[in-house]
């Protein structure tokens, strides 16, 4: 009985650090897919950027 439980305590850590791993590798994925359409693009960043800015007096 007690062989029944180390195993299942194994297999729920192991399922753990596989889904962390996973979580890990599909972020670094979508990352590296956004860098690949960042670097497709084409001009300087600074002109595609639509942000606003204000410019305070000296």
């Amino acid at each position: 009985m007690n062989m029944n439980l180390k195993m299942k305590k194994i297999v729920k850590e192991g399922l753990g650090l596989f889904l962390l791993y996973s979580f890990i590798t599909l972020c670094l994925f979508m990352a590296t897919e956004r860098i690949n359409r960042l670097d497709q693009v084409e001009g300087d960043f600074r002109n595609t950027n639509h942000s606003v800015s204000v410019q305070f007096g000296k």
